[in-house]
């Protein structure tokens, strides 16, 4: 099995049944030293809207234009919402996170800058080159620190927004300890809370420190025993380690736990690669 493949299907669940509806999103694979050398140029998100439209159908181009002349006209939040809703219909997250942005301008809510910084951050986890990775993650910081800033104490912003400094590191050169810090934050003012419990566990991961990423993952599942997916990562874990058998004990449990039939079969497929191994 490559590394990292099962958390690959977190990730395909997440495009497939809709960019925004996974309650704790799993975390991007690192960037590689040679492309946080390369080189970035300057990023223009609304280039990036253009070309989306660009490549639309003249029908749901149609659409679109119209909500975007009723935004200019009467300036309603409702209208961006509807902008979003049509750009979701078509699969295309990075103009929905875009209009996101500007019903936050607009609103000036937390709870507005936290969707556009989550929309943006799942954008530069999932897809895009490394220009515009940058520029995603550049945007994603930028809304959740406006969100912070109106909700200092809601710890799943702080969340989101350790998770984006950590990710973003390789790209920013920041220290990415800076966003581990504000995970670590948030977990000691809630030691159950699962989104902290389920990115300090993959970032131990990463680092290699295996025990501590383990300990969390059951904590998270203490905490929430329907998290389902925090299986995968202890699934992972323990591929990592070599321990085929507790890996294949995981990722049955995690498919008995889900109807769709679809992540059924690419979990089965997993479990016969891992038991071939066993044999």
């Amino acid at each position: 099995m490559n590394k990292g493949q099962i958390l690959l299907i977190v990730g395909a669940v997440v495009v497939t049944a809709g960019l925004y509806m996974l309650p704790y999103a799993p975390l991007a694979p690192e960037v590689s030293e040679e492309e946080a050398a390369t080189p970035v140029a300057e990023y223009s998100v609304v280039d990036d809207v253009t070309e989306v439209n660009n490549g639309l159908d003249s029908a749901s181009l149609a659409v679109i234009t119209r909500f975007e002349i009723a935004v200019d006209r009467h300036g309603k939040t409702e209208y961006r919402d509807s902008l979003m809703a049509v750009y979701d219909m078509l699969r295309q997250p990075l103009a929905s996170a875009y209009h996101s942005m500007k019903k936050a301008e607009a609103v000036n809510t937390a709870d507005a800058w936290t969707e556009a910084g989550e929309r943006f951050l799942l954008n530069a986890k999932y897809m895009g080159d490394q220009r515009q990775k940058a520029g995603w993650f550049g945007l994603s910081k930028l809304c959740l620190e406006k969100a912070l800033a109106l909700a200092p104490n809601d710890l799943d912003i702080k969340v989101d927004l350790g998770v984006c400094m950590v990710e973003s590191a390789g790209l920013t050169g920041d220290a990415p300890m800076q966003g581990i810090g504000l995970l670590k934050e948030v977990e000691q003012a809630d030691p159950n809370n699962v989104k902290a419990l389920i990115n300090l566990g993959y970032f131990s991961v990463r680092s290699g420190q295996f025990d501590k990423a383990e300990e969390r993952f059951i904590r998270a599942l203490k905490a929430d025993p329907d998290y389902s997916e925090a299986y995968l990562y202890l699934a992972d874990l323990y591929e990592k380690q070599q321990q085929t058998a507790k890996a294949i004990d995981a990722l049955n449990t995690y498919m008995n736990r889900v109807d769709d039939p679809q992540r059924k079969a690419e979990v089965a497929g997993y479990i016969k690669e891992l038991s071939n191994k066993l044999k």
